[in-house]
């Protein structure tokens, strides 16, 4: 006959009962763990994420306004500087262009994208490779608008 302390196995029951304890812990960390990263994309907040709305294939990460930096056009202009995801579902390969990326505000009126030209814009740098269809990479895009523009950011395959 076996004594109580000691378990089915020849250890004692105390040492039985940490075993099945940290595997029970350890199944529990493996089923976690791929949850962690799991939650939905959020829009930014702030004063000026209500400048920029996500269209279609679009995630926006982050907008920045910037004084233009220079003396070209109205004085009232600023940059929009806009950081997101660009998801490729034109259902082609493309290599995107940065200024086919589009900032069209309520009155239909279009800006196109930028990273260089302007003092502003010092230090953006995209890729330039080619985008499967269903796949996704980040971009930086200036947009020079008038001030407290409102609008839309889209991809524009047809300019």
């Amino acid at each position: 006959m076996i004594p109580a302390y000691i378990s089915a196995r020849g250890m004692p029951a105390r040492a039985a009962e940490a075993r099945r304890v940290r595997r029970s812990l350890a199944l529990l960390i493996l089923l976690a763990v791929p949850l962690v990263g799991c939650k939905e994309p959020q829009e930014p907040s702030g004063p000026s994420a209500a400048l920029v709305r996500s269209g279609t294939d679009i995630t926006i990460k982050s907008v920045r306004t910037s004084a233009t930096g220079d003396n070209v056009g109205s004085g009232s202009d600023e940059f929009y500087l806009v950081t997101f995801t660009f998801k490729n579902d034109l259902g082609y390969a493309l290599t995107p262009r940065i200024d086919h990326f589009v900032l069209e505000d309520a009155d239909r009126r279009r800006f196109l994208g930028a990273d260089s030209g302007s003092p502003a814009l010092v230090g953006i740098s995209n890729t330039v490779a080619l985008l499967q269809a269903g796949d996704a990479h980040d971009y930086t895009v200036g947009f020079r608008v008038p001030q407290n523009t409102t609008g839309t950011l889209y991809y524009d395959a047809t300019l």
